[in-house]
């Protein structure tokens, strides 16, 4: 099988757990890319925290952020962007407040909240990001976001996904870290986005492959030609995959890249010959 396009998830897939790109990742990526594979960055973060690593790796690909529900290209134009409903944005605000739950929007590129605690503080490092604090956050008309997320600590977030998954049946709730709930608009995921990515670039789902470790990566791993997920990967996602790779803190990617597209493309050219 001759790949062609690699999506590969952020955190928990391309970082390690001291959040850097492992330099065997990164001399496979290039390798990659050098070979013509189309390598796109498929996260749920926003652009202004996943651009340093898209500018490290020296990718000029689309950039597919804040899990699914934008796309953008290396000149940092929108090709892509599902805003979820208004009313249902202060919905979710409203019933975090009742519920004394750390709560974050993103506003023009911006990571917003309503106070600083210990959660905003862990996504700032995690993220590299300076958020921008709003105590009149609930009472604003309209608040534009493509996500609603929701933190808690990890003993209870079970429980509160399967309390606002009731709550809210008309938006798409998934977890992309273990103390994470996002929510979105119906209809936006990791794998709507690959395939428009993939359409863009003309390239058949066979000949795609994704690499993921959370919940929120299963819809793209589900679409792919070979779905992978990483050996520290949530079981729902290991379930949706067709194949696991070592850990994060291993450089599992440079082994997908070097067995299914290096190595892979050395075969066809020696039985070319």
């Amino acid at each position: 099988m001759a790949y062609k396009l690699i999506a590969i998830d952020l955190d928990d897939t391309l970082l390690d757990d001291n959040l850097n790109i492992p330099e065997r990742v990164r001399d496979a990526i290039k390798k990659a890319v050098d070979s013509g594979i189309y390598v796109v960055l498929c996260t749920g973060r926003i652009p202004k925290s996943t651009r340093k690593y898209y500018d490290m790796l020296g990718l000029d690909t689309l950039m597919i952020s804040t899990g699914g529900a934008e796309i953008y290209d290396a000149d940092n134009n929108a090709v892509y962007s599902r805003a979820m409903d208004p009313a249902l944005v202060k919905k979710l605000m409203q019933y975090a407040d009742r519920n004394s739950l750390h709560f974050q929007v993103y506003i023009d590129g911006n990571l917003v909240f309503r106070e600083t605690n210990k959660y905003a503080q862990a996504y700032e490092h995690s993220c590299g990001l300076k958020g921008i604090v709003r105590p009149d956050l609930i009472e604003m008309e309209t608040v534009v976001t493509p996500k609603v997320l929701f933190i808690s600590d990890a003993d209870d977030i079970d429980d509160i996904q399967e309390r606002v998954e009731l709550e809210f049946p008309m938006l798409s709730v998934k977890r992309s870290k273990p103390t994470y709930v996002e929510f979105s608009t119906p209809g936006v995921s990791k794998g709507d986005a690959l395939k428009f990515v993939a359409d863009y670039y003309e390239v058949k789902r066979e000949d795609v492959i994704a690499v993921g470790d959370a919940e929120i990566d299963v819809p793209m791993l589900e679409f792919a030609g070979l779905g992978v997920a990483m050996e520290n990967a949530a079981p729902n996602a290991k379930q949706a995959a067709d194949t696991i790779c070592p850990s994060n803190n291993e450089g599992g990617v440079a082994d997908v890249i070097q067995k299914y597209i290096l190595e892979a493309q050395n075969e066809n050219q020696t039985q070319a010959r």
